[in-house]
């Protein structure tokens, strides 16, 4: 209908107008470098449950291709044997000055003593090296914008091709596929990217949301304690429209990646993210014998 049209275009220009304004007063020039990946496959390690299988099971493959750690995947014993040519933070919890998390001070101390390969390091514009205690020489610090635009396409592509922006960051995933679009790389293989949160998503007796989210290493007491003081004044109705940006984040990473020519497949079992080609691991295997 008419009025529907009109509406939704009154919208856009409203979500265009908004994200030309964020872009212009809190994006920088991205420092991403676009290598030739002609041929190479990026595997991005989310750090959900089901990447406990992928490290037991499929190792020779993890250590064939190019891979992308993120958040706290550093302070694993499994950190040392991948290797991972790339990382990347994003959550302000990871640049709290003085920190406040033991969780995030052993991270840094890992990246800084442990890091004996190279390995760049993707950190929202905002920080550097020095800004995060990082001085450890096999580190390459690259930066990427965390500003999420909405609104026409035109407005979209313009920021997504430029660096200066991205689909609305509410999970970690996005900039990290994203990254790896700036870098070069056609092909972008998901592990570990379950998205499973809505399984454990309960409400208690006394209305606190609970909402856990499994990884594949084992929490710490303090890291449960601070996931649960977030979420403690967080009602159902807000962390749904959370889940629901990030779900749908993906689809605009989708849709941008498909105008560019870049494959994303999600070799994720069980994973929600109804946005990406699905396809088993033992695909890759298959291909390269």
């Amino acid at each position: 209908m008419l009025a529907d049209r009109i509406s939704e275009i009154l919208n856009l220009t409203g979500q265009s107008l908004k994200s030309l304004v964020k872009l212009a007063i809190q994006s920088r020039r991205p420092s991403i470098t676009a290598g030739e990946r002609k041929g190479k496959r990026l595997l991005i390690l989310g750090n959900g449950p089901s990447l406990a299988d992928n490290l037991a099971n499929d190792m020779d493959i993890l250590l064939s291709e190019d891979t992308l750690a993120v958040n706290f995947a550093a302070n694993t014993p499994e950190f040392l044997a991948l290797k991972p040519k790339f990382y990347l933070l994003m959550d302000p919890h990871f640049f709290l000055n003085p920190p406040t998390d033991p969780n995030v001070t052993a991270l840094f101390r890992n990246l800084n003593e442990k890091v004996n390969w190279d390995m760049t390091l993707y950190l929202p514009v905002k920080y550097s090296a020095a800004s995060t205690g990082i001085n450890n020489p096999h580190i390459h610090i690259e930066n990427f914008n965390t500003v999420g635009v909405d609104g026409f396409s035109c407005i979209k592509n313009m920021a997504f091709d430029t660096g200066r922006g991205l689909p609305r960051p509410r999970n970690v995933l996005i900039p990290a596929i994203m990254t790896g679009i700036w870098a070069g790389y056609k092909e972008i293989i998901l592990l570990g990217a379950d998205h499973s949160w809505l399984r454990t998503l309960e409400v208690n007796d006394e209305n606190l949301v609970v909402s856990i989210q499994p990884h594949f290493y084992k929490d710490g007491e303090e890291e449960l304690k601070r996931v649960a003081t977030l979420y403690r004044n967080v009602h159902l109705h807000e962390l749904l429209l959370r889940f629901q940006i990030a779900f749908r984040s993906h689809h605009e990473v989708r849709r941008y990646a498909d105008i560019r020519g870049v494959d994303i497949i999600n070799c994720t079992p069980g994973s929600y993210i109804d946005a990406y080609r699905r396809m088993d691991i033992s695909a890759i295997r298959d291909s390269k014998q």
